[in-house]
C-alpha cells in the first residue's frame, strides 16, 4: 500500500480514514513539491499537454463526423429534414427481443437505433455541409490536426524547442495574442465560411476550392439588404431559423472588441495598460471571471431556443431542450466554483471598512437581503404560515 502513495504523503498510508484520501486530490497537482519538477519543466509540461488536449478535441470532432457520415443517414435527412429523424448511433445488442427491436426501429431505419438531439446533423446543413463525403473530408481533416497537435506536444519537450521561463512570464505578450490573433481571427475566419461557403450553399451553389474565388456570395452583390446585409434578426420562412446573413454580420463585428482589447495590455510598443498597476489599483474580488462566464453561458442557453441559428431545429423540441439543459448544467457548475471562489474572497480578501458603501457593499447588501427574504419567504410556505 505504501508504494502507492508519493513521497509527499508517506505519513497517510497507514491512515484508516477517507482524510488521505481528500488529501492526495487536495494536493494531486502540487508537482512542485513531490515530483522533482523545477519551474521550468513545470510551465512546459503545462504547455506540451495543451497540445494533447487540442489533440482530443480534434479526435472527438472528427469521430462525430465520421460516425454520422458512417451510419448513412445523413444525406437521406438532407433531403428532408422534417420528416427524416436523425440517427445518433445503431443499437448492437443481443439482449434486445422483438418488442425492443421494434420499439427502436425509427425513422428510415432497418434496425434499432439512437436518434440524435445534439443539433450536429441541423448544424452541419447550416454550414453547407450536404454529403457524407463532406463529413468524412472533414473527419480526416480533423484527424490530420489530432496527429500535429501530438507532434506539437512531443516537439516542444525535446531539447532544442522548449520555450524559456521568461517567454512563459511574459504574459501580456500572450494576452494581447490570443485576445487579437485567436480569438478575431478565429472570428474573422468563421466569417469568411459563412459568406463565402455557407451563403452561397443555401440558394444551392456548391462552393469548392476550385470556384472558391469566382463565387459571389450574392449575384446581386454586397449591397443587397435582403441576401447579405439585413440587420433586423427576422427568421427565415422555411427553416424557421436566423437567416445566414444575420449571422455572418453578427460574427463579423464580435471582432471588432477582441481588436481593441488586442491592444489592452502594455508591450514594447508602449501602447495599453500595465497589469502590474491594474493589480496595484484593486483587488478584483475571487471568481469574478467565472461569475461573468456563468452569466454569459445562461445566456447562451436562452438563445439556444429563443433564437434558433440552425436550420429546421426549430420543429425538433427535444434537440432544443436537451441543448438548453446541457448548457445550463455547464453554467451550474461554473457558478458553482464562482460562488466557492467569492466565498474564500470574503473570508480572507474581504475588508468591509476599505468596501464601505461603494458599489461592492451595496451588491453585498442587496443579495444576503434578497436570499434572507427568499429563505423566510420559503420555510414559511414549508410550515403552512405563507402570509408570515
Amino acid at each position: 500500500m505504501a508504494l502507492r502513495f508519493s513521497r509527499f504523503s508517506q505519513g497517510l498510508t497507514q491512515e484508516p480514514t477517507t482524510c488521505r484520501i481528500w488529501f492526495g486530490i487536495a494536493t494531486a497537482h502540487d508537482f512542485e513539491s513531490y515530483d522533482d519538477i523545477n519551474e521550468e519543466r513545470f510551465y512546459q509540461n503545462i504547455f506540451a499537454s495543451h497540445f494533447g488536449q487540442l489533440a482530443i478535441i480534434f479526435l472527438w470532432t472528427s469521430e462525430n463526423l465520421f460516425h454520422v457520415a458512417w451510419q448513412e443517414n445523413f444525406e437521406t435527412w438532407v433531403q428532408d429534414p422534417l420528416h427524416v429523424r436523425p440517427i445518433a448511433h445503431a443499437i448492437w445488442d443481443p439482449r434486445f427481443g422483438q418488442p425492443a427491436v421494434e420499439a427502436f426501429t425509427r425513422g428510415v431505419a432497418l434496425g434499432p437505433v439512437n436518434i440524435a438531439y445534439s443539433g450536429v446533423y441541423q448544424w452541419w446543413y447550416t454550414i453547407d455541409l450536404r454529403t457524407n463525403e463532406n463529413l468524412y473530408t472533414r473527419a480526416l481533416f480533423l484527424l490530420f490536426l489530432s496527429a500535429i497537435s501530438l507532434i506539437e506536444g512531443w516537439l516542444h519537450l525535446q531539447l532544442k524547442w522548449k520555450p524559456s521561463v521568461s517567454w512563459f512570464k511574459n504574459v501580456k505578450s500572450h494576452l494581447n495574442h490570443h485576445l487579437s490573433g485567436l480569438f478575431e481571427v478565429s472570428f474573422l475566419a468563421w466569417t469568411g465560411h459563412l459568406v463565402h461557403v455557407a451563403i452561397p450553399g443555401a440558394r444551392g451553389e456548391y462552393v469548392q476550392w476550385n470556384n472558391f474565388l469566382g463565387v459571389l456570395p450574392n449575384p446581386q452583390g454586397l449591397e443587397s439588404r435582403n441576401h447579405h446585409s439585413n440587420t433586423s434578426w427576422e427568421i427565415h420562412s422555411q427553416t424557421q431559423s436566423l437567416w445566414l446573413t444575420d449571422i455572418a454580420h453578427h460574427h463579423l463585428a464580435i471582432p471588432i472588441p477582441f481588436l481593441i482589447a488586442g491592444h489592452m495590455y502594455k508591450t514594447n510598443s508602449g501602447i495599453g495598460h500595465s497589469i502590474k498597476e491594474i493589480l496595484e489599483a484593486h483587488i478584483p474580488p475571487g471568481g469574478l471571471a467565472l461569475a461573468s462566464l456563468g452569466v454569459i453561458t445562461f445566456l447562451v442557453a436562452q438563445y439556444m431556443y429563443s433564437l434558433l441559428a440552425y436550420a429546421f431545429i426549430a420543429q425538433d423540441f427535444i434537440s432544443q431542450a436537451a441543448l438548453y439543459t446541457h448548457h445550463q448544467y455547464i453554467a451550474g457548475f461554473i457558478i458553482t466554483g464562482a460562488f466557492a471562489h467569492e466565498t474564500i474572497f470574503f473570508i480572507r480578501d474581504y475588508n468591509p471598512k476599505q468596501h464601505e458603501d461603494n458599489v461592492l457593499a451595496r451588491i453585498l447588501f442587496s443579495e444576503f437581503h434578497t436570499l434572507g427574504l427568499y429563505v423566510h419567504n420559503d420555510v414559511m410556505l414549508a410550515f403552512g404560515t405563507p402570509k408570515k
